[in-house]
């Protein structure tokens, strides 16, 4: 079986089969509901009221995504309403590709390594992983951390426009600049594509709300699958007095409400920078103490993309697209350290993939074991988090490496 696995020739019909998988789900959901509303829906309702005339996202009114994200929603009408989500599956699914042979050019043992599990991931994450504009993100980011070796320009400029499809590969950029030998060419050509796009945004195209996405999420509350959320659910199980799930039509996602929710809300804000802010200190001292770069910025990306997560108050399912790129990353790196994690984030994405779209009606009826399994999914989140941090402190040492 090993021998097998090691065989490029089994990688590509292995990716064709896993998203033939993925975009039958959700082209023929059945049970899985509607994960794939998203995508026909919102995407495609965006996209043809732009074009239309009644308003475009982040340039002449507020958006919750950054900017760059039009791109890839604009791309689908070529299909028409009707053709709105083959065309977009076919799209994603050749951004994959490209990423996923740029991955395997060379078909060294940590690189197939990789590929295995990024394919492993997406099967483990189920419809989510095609069905959400993480995907685009994901697939950027995976170019841009095989480019990081070789061509480091390459990589900010793709990490860039990864960020400004999605923020969280601003985490992968943060532990770049902290701890990797290629920090200032990362960041030049990160910083110098970021001016690219905004001045093409505000001069080209008047984009008045170009920073909207940054103030969106200020305003939620606890969306159910949130870490911080989970102590209500199970008052809510309990039927403590107040306590209640609900849908909230202004974002259109399932919060809790209840005494203690604002409160946890408050948490919440304050958790992400701390934790973003803790995990770069810990990383600074690696760095001082001449941690080995490459590890270092493994185990950096992984804490600060699982800590975009683990301590955020919405918690999205397609947040955990996201978990494996900082482990593919680490596998190049150090199989035998980051097999743990690898396992770990696996685990926690069969979860998610239960908790949505599988067993989400479960869920918001706070059925006892769907609330057990999404504890088990949040404790191993904030496991994995610790797991980095602990690495990064224990980061292995090379002596008089240049930085």
């Amino acid at each position: 079986m090993r021998a097998l696995l090691r065989r490029r020739s089994v990688l590509w019909p292995a990716f064709v089969v896993v998203h033939l998988v993925l975009a039958a789900s959700n082209l023929a959901p059945g049970v899985t509901g509607n994960s794939f509303n998203d995508v026909t829906g919102f995407y495609r309702v965006w996209a043809e009221n732009a074009v239309h005339g009644f308003g475009w996202p982040a340039i002449d009114q507020p958006w919750v995504y950054p900017i760059v994200a039009l791109v890839p929603m604009l791309i689908p009408l070529i299909g028409g309403s009707a053709g709105y989500g083959a065309i977009w599956l076919l799209q994603v699914s050749l951004l994959n590709a490209v990423a996923f042979g740029v991955l395997i050019t060379r078909p060294s043992a940590p690189r197939v390594r990789a590929a295995w599990y990024w394919l492993a991931a997406l099967l483990a994450l189920g419809p989510v992983a095609l069905g959400r504009l993480d995907v685009v993100s994901v697939a950027l980011a995976v170019l841009g951390v095989v480019a990081l070796a070789t061509r480091p320009w390459l990589a900010g400029v793709l990490l860039a426009l990864g960020t400004w499809v999605k923020f969280w590969p601003a985490a992968i950029v943060l532990a770049v600049v902290v701890a990797a030998k290629e920090r200032w060419r990362v960041l030049i050509a990160a910083a110098a594509s970021t001016a690219a796009i905004i001045a093409l945004a505000w001069f080209a195209l008047g984009a008045r709300y170009l920073f909207s996405f940054v103030g969106q999420q200020s305003g939620r509350g606890l969306q159910v699958e949130s870490p911080f959320a989970t102590p209500l659910l199970w008052a809510a199980w309990a039927r403590i007095p107040g306590v209640k799930v609900y849908y909230d039509t202004g974002i259109y996602t399932f919060q809790v409400s209840g005494p203690g929710a604002s409160a946890l809300t408050h948490a919440a804000d304050w958790a992400m920078p701390i934790a973003v802010a803790g995990a770069v200190l810990v990383g600074l001292v690696a760095v001082l103490r001449n941690a080995e770069p490459r590890y270092a910025t493994a185990a950096l990306a992984l804490a600060l993309t699982v800590g975009f997560c683990a301590f955020d108050k919405v918690g999205s399912p397609q947040y955990h697209a996201w978990f494996a790129v900082p482990v593919m990353l680490g596998l190049m790196v150090s199989a035998r350290r980051f097999a743990l994690p690898a396992w770990l984030v696996l685990a926690s994405t069969v979860l998610t993939q239960l908790i949505y779209p599988w067993f989400y009606d479960a869920l918001l009826a706070l059925h006892p074991v769907m609330l057990a399994v999404l504890t088990a999914r949040n404790a191993l989140e904030l496991i994995v988090f610790a797991w980095a941090l602990v690495a990064l402190w224990r980061a292995p040492s090379t002596k008089g490496s240049s930085r």
